[in-house]
């Protein structure tokens, strides 16, 4: 039987970089920003993060403020197609809405390497599945959206 341990985000960094996962480490948060995720358009931020429960994967993607209300409509179908994931919608006036998915991991009483790489490409996986599906439905920001309407560069704030 594998070991169980509480990771903290160290044994994460040495998890990751065993299972080949690419990441960063940015200088304004204290996430682990997955490289698979964050560079594909439409997403914001992908990233982990060591909490008191558990390890929580997070990744936001930016919606066209044209599409809330598409979105806001579609989020029990979005829910029911990815149940990996928990979906919802984050609005608040100083930034564009952003779709939010995320699951956790709960490590209280320990967890495998195996169960965390499962755990993070359940999720990157679910994550992709959900970012075509917003692509198809043609909900998202874009770089050249942003452009064209002379909004702020897209990134995140933390």
């Amino acid at each position: 039987m594998h070991p169980l341990i509480t990771p903290d985000a160290e044994q994460l960094e040495r998890w990751l970089h065993q299972a080949g996962i690419e990441f960063y480490i940015c200088d304004q948060c204290h996430g682990l920003h997955l490289t698979s995720l964050q560079e594909r358009d439409g997403v914001v931020d992908a990233r982990l993060f060591v909490e008191q429960e558990g390890i929580l994967l997070s990744t936001e993607l930016e919606v066209r403020p044209s599409s809330l209300f598409l979105v806001q409509a579609d989020l029990t179908r979005l829910n029911m197609s990815f149940p990996v994931l928990k979906v919802f919608l984050d609005v608040n006036d100083d930034s564009l809405p952003r779709l939010v998915a995320c699951d956790m991991l709960l490590t209280r009483n320990g967890v495998s390497y195996e169960q965390f790489v499962y755990f993070v490409q359940a999720c990157v996986d679910a994550c992709l599945q959900l970012l075509d599906d917003c692509q198809q439905t043609g909900c998202l920001m874009w770089p050249e959206d942003q452009d064209a309407n002379d909004l702020p560069p897209r990134g995140a704030l933390h």
